[in-house]
């Protein structure tokens, strides 16, 4: 896909591209000034990002409100998920 930049350094995404990354109105791009190509990615709004995350958190903890997991230790849980503790697993050559 191509675009032409104006006199004003303007380019229009294409709306493939638009679409494909869900890019909207308002939405900010950075450039990586030390790549070797030109790349750009879309600046994540921090304050957003949080608020989806806490929001996200809140939806799992009612989920696992009398769930056998709801006290568990992260490594418990991959442990459980896994079938069991890595270090029970037979040596691999």
């Amino acid at each position: 896909m191509q675009a032409t930049i104006t006199s004003k350094g303007q380019i229009t995404i294409p709306l493939a591209l638009r679409q494909k990354f869900n890019l909207q109105p308002g939405d900010q791009l950075e450039f990586d000034e030390n790549a070797s190509v030109l790349t750009a990615r879309r600046v994540v709004n921090q304050d957003a990002w949080h608020a989806t995350v806490r929001e996200w958190r809140n939806v799992a903890a009612k989920s696992l409100e009398n769930h056998p997991w709801n006290d568990a230790k992260t490594v418990d849980l991959l442990d459980d998920l896994r079938g069991g503790p890595v270090d029970a697993a037979p040596n691999r050559p």
